[in-house]
């Protein structure tokens, strides 16, 4: 009689309701199409109605409302884009309905705009960045088991206060760590500083540890403008003039250096002549993996004090750009932005 109760019991018990998630698409190759089963594709031309279609089961993860913010390849992305999606992931994150976020996007530079966010936005509500390696048209294409996951990350509890993540391949990505580093293979995604801080090979997303709530670093609205900080590229015989060239007409200059974020004598000195007009100069590692410390006074001309330089910490060339765009929205030292570059230019752990 007992276990008959139980049985009923269990039967009666009310399945919980899908949990609503708002979609952002902004085209990509998850939004590509192309002839047959091959590489060529064009990106960026199938709409997101479309695309949720291709997802079977994803209405019984959660309930999907979508809006095409922009359908371009994620090469097309500028600030302008941004600060659209900014403003629009704002706006659904202040809508207690909504659960969490996912943006559909291409993944050329899928990483620079989930760090945008990861900066811009506080992390209660998760923000999932999700794309794909192979168009809607091929064979094994990788689109919809992505966004099926994303998903599953957007509507989970574990997942809130984490801030913006990327959710490719199985796996879940701190916005901060994550880099691609092929330019074909589903797996491009890594984290070569921190290593992934999750998988989704079930029903529900597992995280490897705990959050850790902050709030956003720089809080912006959707119409502010950011300033202009270009990037220049280190190699063997690097002269000043191409250093002088890539600063032309910025606020800042970031330099993906050569080994732990050097340059040539050279460019030492256009180096130390825009810092000593008030530049900010940032130093980062062109390979895009390893931590750029503080090169103490001890290593002479080549210490970041006699440059005037910053050391960028973990980030990418492209990631420390959109650091110092974000925090010279405000006048800044050099001591001020480096400390800013120790805060937020480390992954989780």
């Amino acid at each position: 009689m007992a276990l008959a109760a139980s049985a009923a019991q269990a039967q009666a018990m009310p399945v919980p309701a899908p949990k609503n998630v708002r979609l952002l698409a902004t085209g990509g190759t998850i939004a590509g199409a192309g002839q047959g089963s091959g590489a060529s594709y064009r990106a960026g031309v199938v709409p997101i109605g479309d695309i949720l279609r291709a997802v079977p089961g994803l209405d019984e993860v959660a309930n999907i409302t979508a809006e095409q913010v922009a359908n371009v390849g994620s090469y097309d992305v500028d600030e302008a884009i941004w600060l659209k999606l900014l403003g629009r992931v704002q706006v659904a994150l202040s809508d207690s309905q909504i659960s969490g976020v996912v943006i559909t996007h291409g993944t050329d530079t899928l990483e620079e705009t989930a760090y945008f966010l990861s900066l811009a936005l506080a992390p209660a509500k998760p923000v999932v960045i999700v794309g794909s390696m192979r168009p809607g048209t091929a064979v094994s294409a990788d689109g919809p088991q992505n966004l099926l996951d994303a998903v599953r990350v957007a509507a989970s509890d574990n997942a809130r206060s984490r801030g913006a993540m990327v959710v490719m391949n199985d796996t879940i990505f701190d916005a901060t760590s994550v880099t691609k580093f092929d330019v074909r293979r589903v797996n491009a995604f890594t984290a070569p500083s921190r290593g992934p801080i999750g998988e989704v090979l079930t029903e529900q997303p597992r995280f490897f540890a705990d959050a850790s709530r902050r709030e956003a670093a720089f809080p912006i609205g959707g119409e502010a403008a950011l300033p202009r900080v270009a990037i220049a590229y280190a190699y063997a015989g690097i002269r000043g003039d191409d250093i002088r060239a890539a600063a032309a007409g910025a606020q800042a200059l970031v330099i993906a250096g050569v080994g732990a974020g050097s340059f040539s004598a050279s460019a030492r000195q256009a180096v130390k002549d825009l810092t000593a007009r008030g530049v900010p100069v940032v130093r980062t590692p062109r390979q895009g993996v390893g931590d750029i410390w503080i090169n103490p006074p001890a290593m002479g001309d080549l210490s970041d004090d006699a440059l005037g330089t910053i050391a960028g910490r973990e980030l990418t060339p492209a990631k420390a750009r959109i650091l110092l765009m974000l925090a010279l929205q405000s006048p800044r030292s050099r001591k001020d932005l480096q400390s800013l570059f120790d805060r937020y230019g480390v992954g989780a752990r």
